[in-house]
């Protein structure tokens, strides 16, 4: 059978056509990156939105394996090729960090899909920067696990105190004995230290945005008035630090709590120092100091080794200084005693 060759001409144009649309709707993509693989993963096309997306010259990753473009591809090699085996029977989506020509990372989703019936003959790819999306996620992970810890630790710690009410309730009914009223009080305060507390740790888990020039000494003296039984128990001495820059009511909470620390785990009166380090400052104590065995453990949320503690302080005091992009450590003092230092902090003046 003949074949005009006008038939043959029109049907070269129209599969150029074709083509050339094709590559116009790929280029116009322009948030995601579109490119083809063959059935062993090896780049064929790269057009202007996945150069674009991957800082690679316009069809330079042409050749090159698939894992090129992933943040660890050795670690990935594996990985990769379980995908394009899967993707052999329809389409895949797979999220890992990837790696830029400039060397820096993103969050990336990846889908695979087969071209035409049968066996593949190639694979589809499209990748699409979603960095945003993953760290919201993140965000959301994490203050869900928040929300069930304050749960379970509200669950278990209250559990406590409320049956201690409700046993002294009776006992008061049944006796009059005012002693037991004055039971109630003491663990009604200590449901509301606790609870003041997990809104603390709640109110904490923001960085923070808009430090201001911040006077130490001040910040010092009103947390140190404002630490329960400072003044009868425990004696300040401060050496100058500064300005910093930082959140001046969070300062004051960070100190109030390394406050009470001290002034709650000493042998009777207790020495307090605060002073300057290089990139920040310390709080040390002459108390007993903290077992190098839960030296580790003082930070977690809920951990305490004091009859009357909620297990906060510390955590709280942690999450300020997280909060201002600061590290905190815990060490011994010269007197064997506790020693926190706060560095990463920024003087000013």
């Amino acid at each position: 059978m003949d074949t005009d060759p006008a038939d043959s001409s029109s049907d070269q144009q129209t599969a150029h056509s074709d083509s050339s649309v094709s590559e116009r709707l790929i280029d116009g993509l322009s948030s995601h990156a579109v490119f083809m693989l063959d059935t062993d993963g090896i780049i064929t096309t790269w057009p202007e939105p996945a150069a674009s997306l991957y800082s690679y010259d316009r069809d330079a990753p042409v050749g090159h394996h698939v894992d090129m473009l992933f943040a660890d591809p050795e670690e990935m090699e594996t990985t990769v090729e379980s995908l394009l085996t899967e993707a052999a029977n329809g389409p895949v989506e797979t999220q890992h960090w990837h790696r830029r020509a400039d060397e820096s990372v993103f969050w990336a989703t990846l889908s695979l899909s087969p071209l035409g019936d049968g066996d593949p003959e190639g694979f589809v790819a499209v990748s699409q920067d979603t960095t945003e999306k993953h760290q919201y996620d993140k965000m959301l992970e994490r203050q869900n696990d928040r929300l069930k810890e304050f749960t379970d630790i509200l669950a278990h710690d209250l559990k406590s105190p409320l049956s201690v009410i409700s046993s002294r309730v009776d006992l008061a009914r049944e006796t009059g004995d005012e002693e037991h009223l004055d039971a109630l009080e003491e663990t009604s305060n200590r449901m509301a230290r606790l609870v003041e507390d997990l809104l603390r740790v709640a109110r904490q888990g923001n960085v923070v945005t808009d430090p201001e020039t911040t006077n130490v000494r001040a910040v010092v003296d009103t947390a140190w008035e404002g630490s329960s039984e400072s003044t009868e128990r425990a004696t300040l001495h401060y050496a100058d630090i500064g300005a910093v820059s930082a959140d001046a009511d969070r300062l004051i909470e960070l100190f109030e709590n390394l406050f009470r620390n001290s002034i709650r785990h000493g042998d009777g009166a207790v020495i307090v120092r605060v002073g300057p380090l290089e990139n920040g400052f310390y709080v040390e104590d002459d108390g007993p100091g903290i077992p190098a065995e839960i030296k580790d453990d003082v930070f977690d949320h809920g951990f305490t080794t004091a009859e009357d503690g909620s297990g906060y302080g510390l955590s709280i005091v942690r999450t300020i200084a997280g909060a201002h992009g600061w590290d905190i450590l815990v060490t011994d003092s010269d007197t064997g005693g506790a020693r926190f230092e706060v560095t990463g902090v920024e003087f000013l003046g």
